[in-house]
């Protein structure tokens, strides 16, 4: 584990310091981004079932619980980075998540029964192309209730368009683009 530090923002476990990685792979979201996300989103929630697919050391999705929704399921390939978001969790005594250590594909595979009301993607920048392969295949099994809430970061230059996904909001990052995306299917 490296000096920086990120921060729970707001919600019950709000000024509570999640451990970080000392790697390049792991790029946490800033405290100043999760502000951004998390006011366009809707400040708080009242329950629903969160995805933070490529959840690092878990700073969107206890994010996420901290500000209300009923669970989250994290998956992480990495595992120095898996050990400190299991870590992290179980420092804050978070027992409404579900922890997966392994690639983004076995996760969707063994969770595909789940429906899930909000949606955070965050790939490394190298594997940036498969978020079309990640909603397709999420579409395909109806992994997204209705109305569910879709958050992507993509490096600065690309773009994404999916017409089952209304595009709501655009911010820009230092380094990074937000999407915030809603599917209003069945």
């Amino acid at each position: 584990m490296n000096n920086n530090k990120t921060r729970i923002v707001s919600g019950i476990y709000k000024g509570r310091i999640l451990s970080c990685v000392s790697n390049d792979i792991t790029r946490p979201t800033t405290d100043k981004n999760k502000e951004m996300i998390f006011n366009t989103l809707g400040q708080y929630f009242s329950g629903g079932v969160a995805l933070d697919l490529f959840g690092g050391i878990g700073s969107l999705g206890i994010e996420a619980i901290s500000r209300g929704v009923s669970s989250c399921y994290f998956s992480e390939i990495n595992p120095d980075t898996f050990k400190v978001l299991k870590s992290n969790i179980k420092n804050l005594g978070i027992e409404n998540a579900t922890i997966f250590e392994g690639d983004y594909r076995h996760f969707l595979t063994k969770y595909q029964n789940i429906k899930f009301d909000l949606v955070m993607l965050d790939p490394p920048y190298r594997i940036y192309e498969e978020i079309d392969f990640i909603l397709s295949f999420m579409l395909k099994k109806n992994m997204f209730n209705k109305g569910c809430d879709i958050l992507l970061e993509i490096p600065k230059e690309k773009t994404y368009v999916n017409d089952n996904f209304r595009l709501l909001k655009e911010k820009h990052g230092a380094a990074s683009k937000f999407l915030f995306l809603k599917y209003e299917g069945e």
